[in-house]
């Protein structure tokens, strides 16, 4: 019985920490943000980039995990303590972390948007190579279910001008059908200039309700390779 009431009470812990966002924010020791800075917590597959802001939120971060938080080539591994958000300073070899209770308030803010899943329901950066195409928009046609390449844009001299992409296969007359695509934290709802080696993995989500009235088209999230940077 004993045994019954510890393991109910440590199922009911992990789904709790499960659910909980943490959000962060990274800082260098003059207040500039840290951009594109990798964060994770056990499994390095499994991380988040911070924004231009130096925002970044994950979830299942529990009490006496540690941040990984890789700058560079540079990895500074923060323990959590407890905290549920976390300001950080970083500055070369030093750091300083403490919990922040804004960030605590915020919720779900920066986790829907700057963490990155399992990538089980996309396509990753050898099923795309394995295409043999090197743009993405031509790689993506037939890897993804629901993905529509309806018809090519094109200038008023008739040369290639980009794609036009529908997930949810609605059309409309006056409203603009574009999904919502957010690469590696920006968002945009044009089609992002990208080769196949740039690119590490490709989520379609065709409910955006995360990213309210602008995924309302779907989104497609695409993470890029270590050390690519978006033109």
């Amino acid at each position: 019985m004993k045994a019954l009431i510890f393991l109910s009470a440590l199922l009911i812990s992990c789904i709790s920490y499960a659910s909980e966002p943490f959000n962060g924010l990274i800082l260098d020791f003059t207040g500039k943000p840290v951009r594109r800075a990798k964060i994770y917590v056990k499994n390095p597959k499994y991380y988040a980039k911070s924004d231009k802001e130096g925002r970044f939120g994950l979830t299942d971060v529990q009490p006496d995990d540690t941040l990984h938080v890789v700058i560079g080539r540079k990895t500074h591994k923060i323990p959590v303590d407890g905290a549920k958000g976390m300001s950080i300073k970083i500055e070369k070899e030093q750091f300083f972390s403490e919990e922040d209770l804004e960030l605590v308030e915020m919720g779900m803010g920066y986790v829907r948007k700057r963490e990155y899943l399992a990538p089980r329901s996309g396509v990753t950066h050898e099923q795309l190579a394995a295409t043999g195409e090197t743009d993405l928009i031509r790689a993506l046609r037939g890897l993804m279910p629901g993905v529509f390449v309806s018809s090519y844009q094109y200038g008023s001299d008739k040369e290639f001008t980009g794609y036009n992409i529908n997930i949810r296969n609605a059309t409309s007359n006056y409203a603009s059908t574009a999904p919502l695509w957010v690469v590696d934290g920006s968002e945009s709802t044009i089609p992002p200039n990208l080769t196949v080696m740039e690119v590490e993995s490709v989520e379609v989500l065709k409910d955006g309700g995360g990213y309210g009235t602008r995924g309302a088209n779907g989104v497609i999230i695409v993470r890029l390779r270590d050390g690519i940077g978006l033109r």
